[in-house]
């Protein structure tokens, strides 16, 4: 039994261990990319970080001690034995020997918010004005004379019960002390309707599908979409999504289609911030509903477009918009590599959607633009722009 307690002492140890290494290295996880995007709903978020072992006692002492041999210090030791790791920790393929080892850790989601939180250096979202819904719900907070058995209120029962008996005389310790209740004493809990303001926001996802956007594109909008979704979801009371694509046209799909579809055809932005207004002005009052846009493009758009979508931007969208987040995916192309090799912006590049929004927006607190790179950067570009969207706590 003491062996049986023992492991458990030594686990609930390495598990305590584990999650203070998750919360010190998160950011080190998620810019890997190795955090799953998918987390909203969730009861338990995994984080697969790397092995390592507990700091124990071991008996007895090297035979040899550390640097012992010939050779100075800083000496040339030569190549490296064939077996041994390349210089990403991985062995070639057939290679004998082990590889790096990783292990999963489970968290709740608040732990992991907590960690998300400190790991990116986030403040608390604040909504905007009082933007709130006042929801009904039913709170269990008074005492009935009637109710079902299964909310029978047992000690306000006997107290009635010992009140009335006491004042019939059927209860006089030492001689009588049974006190039965009778059914005038039964006393159940009862609830009132109580209203409470939910702080709840509609989240706008919009996505240029023109032939320009491939798979890598996409699979950095997942992982940034997601991820946005989360963090205003741990923020909010309540959070609607809805996707909105376009090329030429714009129109809403859902969250499959958002991710998949493609089209060989033009780009004009406009179109799929005329239906994100639409869809604003159906279903979420303003006076009710925080709201947020972000647009995802690979920055480039019709050239007779961009004043129509300058003016839905700034007439329609940005006074009801609690944040407009854009993110340029450049997908390492070499019209953005020369700008980056010159130490220009990246939103420099003339013609592209991030230089009209740098130029004619670049005083407004609530639009944000980030650059979402692709290959080994992909992952780390995307953290760097949830920081950019969320430092100002909007």
């Amino acid at each position: 039994m003491s062996r049986l307690f023992g492991i458990q002492h030594d686990e609930e140890e390495f598990l305590k261990m584990a999650k203070r290494r998750a919360r010190s290295d998160l950011a080190k996880y998620l810019r890997r990319g190795t955090i799953p995007a998918n987390l909203h709903g969730k009861k338990r978020i995994t984080i697969a970080m790397d092995w390592f072992e507990i700091p124990s006692w071991r008996y007895g002492f090297p035979k040899t001690g550390v640097g012992q041999g010939e050779g100075k210090p800083g000496d040339d030791l030569g190549p490296t034995q064939p077996d041994e790791d390349d210089g990403d920790g991985c062995k070639e393929p057939g290679a004998t020997g082990g590889g790096p080892i990783s292990i999963d850790v489970d968290v709740t989601p608040e732990e992991f918010e907590a960690f998300f939180q400190e790991a990116l250096e986030l403040p608390r979202i604040k909504p905007k004005g009082d933007r709130s819904i006042s929801e009904e719900r039913e709170k269990y907070n008074t005492i009935s004379r009637v109710g079902p058995k299964s909310q029978l209120h047992e000690d306000r029962t006997f107290e009635e019960a010992m009140k009335r008996s006491i004042a019939e005389g059927l209860y006089r310790p030492p001689d009588k002390l049974v006190v039965v209740p009778h059914p005038k004493d039964f006393r159940f809990k009862s609830w009132t309707v109580i209203r409470e303001p939910k702080n709840n926001a509609a989240v706008f996802f919009i996505r240029d599908i023109s032939g320009s956007m491939g798979p890598e594109e996409t699979r950095a909008a997942r992982y940034l979409c997601g991820l946005c979704q989360w963090w205003l979801s741990r923020n909010y009371d309540g959070i609607e999504v809805r996707y909105v694509v376009h090329h030429g046209e714009g129109w809403e799909v859902d969250e499959k289609e958002f991710f998949t579809i493609r089209s060989g055809g033009g780009t004009e932005a406009s179109s799929g911030h005329v239906e994100a207004h639409r869809l604003v002005d159906k279903h979420y009052p303003v006076a009710d509903w925080n709201i947020y846009f972000l647009y995802l493009s690979d920055g480039f758009n019709a050239s007779n477009d961009n004043a129509q979508y300058e003016r839905i931007l700034r007439d329609q969208l940005l006074p009801i918009a609690n944040q407009y987040s854009y993110g340029e995916i450049t997908a390492g192309r070499d019209f953005w590599g020369a700008y980056e090799r010159s130490g220009a912006s990246i939103f420099s590049a003339p013609g592209t959607i991030g230089k009209l929004l740098e130029e004619k927006f670049k005083d407004v607190e609530t639009v944000a633009l980030a650059e979402i790179k692709s290959g080994d950067d992909m992952y780390s570009s995307v953290i760097d722009a949830i920081k950019t969207y969320f430092k100002k706590g909007h």
